[in-house]
């Protein structure tokens, strides 16, 4: 048996090693922004909250006017945009391919972004059984009506599967604040885009999705379009897998900027409860409340800014993020929803980007941004 295991190990390392040498050509450099001195409680001092950002330029040139920021989700860094957990080229080498220039971060006390011990809040790390149940095996879970759909994880997606291994060996510790995650990176984000040559399309990808309001509500200028991947969400609560009031700025826990402006959310933004059918795969929706005596507040720094939110099948995001989209609506925000069942991609999960018709998601987010 262990010879058998070793053949397909070997047979499996040949495998990843035929797919990466088929990335596309591209240089690398990486720096960082944002951050600052703190002391350390001794009288000496270190440097905090600074943003690891590894720029990708195609060795055939930059063809694409507007670069793409990449942001990964909660418990993951941005290697997760560079191969799959199957060893096949990512996202990063598709558009790569297209012509864009890369800009890959690993988010504020993550990962190269690295943790600053005693100066920070506690973390917490996901279990692989949490990962099996929200990302690569939720048909075996069948946690939300729409998980039964899924097809697209390579491999069997838990514990002792070679790709999930490979997968999950790769996570690493969430801080437990959010609130101190989200103005961190917005606050190194927003150096990032100053940095830029020119604006900016961001992509980010679930817990990471509440970025790009936050870089473009603090540089609405630097930023060219939104792409949030199945973002944090919906409005003011979580669902699925708790209740736990969230987001107190609606799509943020950290202050986003609204007209007539927003100085206590609790009291500012009136909500209304939009009842939804769980059983059918349809979440609950807290909204502005409309029609009364309070205005509905507007996003006034993103009404500018093209913004298209994507949704799997299969992902328990199906079940909610239509209300993120009314949400964003009701704000002002020109937001599209694409809903990849919707255009004829089938199966895929929370993890769309690395899942085995991952170029075919790809395609028509370049797609998209190509028309805005």
């Amino acid at each position: 048996m262990r010879l058998t295991l070793l053949f397909f190990l070997s047979q499996l390392a040949s495998s990843v090693l035929a797919r990466a040498s088929s990335d596309t050509p591209h240089t690398r450099k990486y720096f960082y922004t944002g951050g600052q001195y703190v002391d350390d409680g001794t009288g000496n001092h270190i440097w905090t909250d600074q943003l690891y950002v590894e720029e990708l330029t195609p060795v055939g040139g930059v063809r694409k006017e507007h670069p793409l920021v990449l942001i990964h989700g909660n418990g993951q860094t941005g290697t997760n945009w560079l191969n799959k957990p199957d060893g096949s080229p990512g996202w990063a080498s598709f558009f790569l391919a297209e012509g864009y220039q890369l800009y890959i971060t690993d988010q504020t006390q993550r990962g190269r972004s690295p943790l600053t011990p005693g100066l920070t809040n506690a973390t917490y790390s996901l279990p692989a059984e949490d990962v099996q149940r929200r990302f690569t095996a939720p048909e075996r879970y069948l946690l939300w009506p729409q998980a039964e759909k899924h097809t697209q994880w390579p491999g069997s997606g838990v514990r002792g599967d070679p790709y999930f291994d490979a997968f999950y060996i790769s996570t690493v510790p969430s801080l437990n604040s959010a609130l101190v995650q989200q103005t961190t990176m917005q606050a190194a984000g927003a150096q990032l885009l100053d940095r830029l040559r020119t604006p900016a399309v961001l992509v980010a990808h679930s817990k990471g999705g509440a970025m790009p309001w936050l870089l473009a509500d603090a540089r609405p200028e630097r930023v060219r379009a939104i792409v949030a991947l199945e973002p944090q969400g919906p409005p003011f609560r979580e669902v699925i897998f708790t209740t736990v009031p969230a987001r107190a700025y609606g799509l943020a826990d950290a202050p986003l900027t609204y007209d007539p402006p927003v100085r206590d959310p609790e009291r500012d933004l009136v909500k209304e409860l939009i009842p939804g059918n769980l059983s059918a795969g349809v979440a609950d929706c807290i909204l502005q409340a409309e029609g009364r005596a309070k205005p509905v507040r507007k996003l006034k720094n993103l009404q500018r800014i093209p913004t298209v939110v994507v949704t799997s099948e299969a992902g328990y995001h199906a079940t909610y993020d239509w209300c993120t989209v009314r949400y964003l609506h009701q704000a002002g925000v020109r937001a599209e929803h694409l809903s990849l069942p919707d255009v004829g991609i089938r199966g895929n999960g929370h993890m769309m980007f690395m899942e085995k018709n991952s170029d075919v998601v790809a395609k028509v987010v370049h797609e998209w941004i190509q028309k805005h």
